[in-house]
């Protein structure tokens, strides 16, 4: 009889012990993120404030994909954050996301920002537009128009086959076609003031020294050197140029974006969307744009002031899905005319 009542009691002490570790399991959740974790530390803290969950950071530079297929089932993850609208495709292509279902996250990020069957959403937007030099009388200029004879060596801009240039590329082509692509690209490949270089922010130098008129880049870059992160110098470069709204025609200015999702095989779900919904209220979207210096997806947030200053990009409908859904031909076509050679 001791046997036994010993037993009971020591599987009581158990059970509750289970509970206990069930109940401290489910007030955390993990982020795997290709952002550094110092960058999304800030919003992590409001966060737990907010809620009282912890959030455990996993920092994964350029593997998430090889990393959770690994894994599999057994995974921790909870939410994935990443940068790049191929990224948040692949994730989604290879099956290791699931679907959203919340209504906040519904009425707050626009649908062409939001994946098919809510399988990530963005978080805030980097628009690549034009730059040129404060002065210039260029006060508005169409990705179209980016072709026109007029700019014959003026023009500058990293290798086309960069994933932010894919993107724009991919875009146009949903656009427009194949045909009207590969014209555009060829005219495009006319107008360069030299062979494709460097990034963006090397682009804002050449602007600055004079060596081209205009060129493409990310809004994000132009802040980030206007901030000071990298250097005097830089920052000399960057307050010498300004963006000017870029458009499609009859539409609006192309975007990538950091987009965020819940893993397929997260442990605590409830959690990880209580943890979306929350990065896209107004103080957290205006935490989290700040750290990068992005456009913040909820229209309605105060922008950092750097951000601010370089203006307003109203983005395109055009679906990011349908935008990554060609990329492979807009790397076809890139290769096709020779661009980057």
């Amino acid at each position: 009889m001791a046997t036994v009542l010993t037993a009971i009691r020591l599987l009581a002490v158990l059970t509750a012990t289970a509970v206990a570790c069930t109940t401290v399991h489910a007030d955390e959740l993990t982020l795997y993120s290709t952002r550094e974790a110092n960058l999304v530390a800030p919003v992590i803290t409001a966060f737990t404030a907010a809620s009282g969950t912890k959030v455990n950071t996993v920092f994964i530079e350029d593997s998430l994909v090889k990393r959770l297929t690994s894994e599999g089932d057994s995974s921790p993850a909870d939410v994935l954050l990443t940068i790049g609208l191929d990224k948040t495709m692949q994730l989604a292509a290879r099956g290791l996301t699931q679907s959203i279902a919340s209504a906040v996250l519904d009425r707050t990020v626009p649908a062409n920002l939001r994946g098919d069957n809510s399988q990530w959403i963005a978080l805030a937007v980097r628009p690549r537009v034009v730059f040129t030099r404060n002065g210039s009388p260029l006060a508005a200029i169409t990705y179209e128009e980016l072709a026109d004879p007029k700019w014959r060596g003026k023009l500058c801009m990293r290798p086309a086959t960069h994933q932010n240039n894919v993107a724009l590329i991919a875009a146009f082509l949903a656009h427009h076609g194949a045909d009207a692509t590969e014209s555009w690209l060829a005219g495009l490949k006319a107008n360069l003031a030299h062979k494709p270089a460097g990034k963006d922010n090397d682009v804002v130098r050449e602007i600055a020294e004079g060596r081209c008129e205009i060129g493409i880049g990310n809004t994000v870059a132009l802040a980030q050197l206007r901030d000071g992160r990298e250097g005097n110098d830089w920052r000399a470069w960057a307050d010498a140029v300004k963006a000017v709204p870029t458009a499609f025609t009859g539409g609006g200015s192309h975007v990538n974006l950091t987009g965020a999702a819940i893993a397929r095989h997260a442990p605590h779900r409830a959690a990880a969307r209580a943890f979306l919904e929350f990065l896209v209220t107004p103080e957290a979207q205006t935490i989290f744009s700040t750290a990068e210096l992005e456009y913040p997806v909820l229209a309605t947030t105060k922008r950092p002031r750097i951000v601010d200053g370089i203006g307003s990009f109203p983005v395109d409908a055009l679906p990011v899905d349908e935008i990554a859904a060609h990329q492979a031909a807009a790397v076809a076509l890139i290769r096709k005319v020779g661009f980057d050679e």
